[in-house]
This record gives C-alpha cells, sequence and structure tokens, in this order.
C-alpha cells in the first residue's frame, strides 16, 4: 500500500503546525486546540465525513491529548500550580512602617 502524501503526511504535519502555532500564540487555549483536533478526527472518522485527512488529525491528535490528559490527572504543570499553596508576602514585622518623608516622622497614629 502506498502512502498518500495529503492524508497521510499533511494530516500529521497540519496537527504539528497548529499545535506549535497556538502554544506561541494562544498558549491559554492549546490543550482545548489539542483536545479538539483529537474529537474532530475521530467523530468525523465514525460519521463518514472528511475522508482520511480528517480521520488522521485525530490519529496524529490523540498522543497530544493523551499527554496533556495524563499530566493534567498527574498534577503536572497545568494543575499543581491551581492546587498548591504559597505565601505571597512576608509577614510585616513592623506596623505601622517608617514614613518616607522625614517631615512626617513623629506623626502617631491614635
Amino acid at each position: 500500500m502506498a502512502i498518500k502524501l495529503v492524508p497521510d503526511l499533511g494530516a500529521p504535519l497540519a496537527v504539528t503546525a497548529v499545535d506549535l502555532t497556538t502554544e506561541a500564540m494562544v498558549p491559554n487555549y492549546n490543550e482545548w486546540i489539542v483536545y479538539g483536533m483529537a474529537a474532530l478526527g475521530y467523530l468525523s472518522g465514525w460519521m463518514g465525513w472528511g475522508g482520511d485527512f480528517l480521520k488522521n488529525v485525530g490519529i496524529a491528535a490523540l498522543p497530544l491529548a493523551a499527554k496533556r490528559v495524563y499530566h493534567r490527572v498527574r498534577g503536572g504543570a497545568g494543575a499543581s500550580s491551581r492546587l498548591t499553596m504559597r505565601r505571597v508576602a512576608a509577614p510585616i514585622s513592623r506596623y505601622p512602617a517608617e514614613p518616607f518623608q522625614p517631615q512626617f516622622r513623629g506623626a502617631r497614629l491614635t
């Protein structure tokens, strides 16, 4: 069986180009675009739409989508930053702090 240029080579190249482009331009939506490409490809293959090209888009996007799901479930870069709690600032040791202007150094709060 011969390799067809557009469906067999063009679809993985298109998925790679879309992934790299969205990662650089809209990184917040990159994960969802990868999920969409995989879903679109498999849904179109199941429904018989789009021919081999869209089916191969889903096949080429599945490893990317599976990797993103794995990192989200495992608690990788996307999920761990939301779940961890960190100190925002060092504790204030002295209140009120020294005023910046020297003319207000003798003022007291009552």
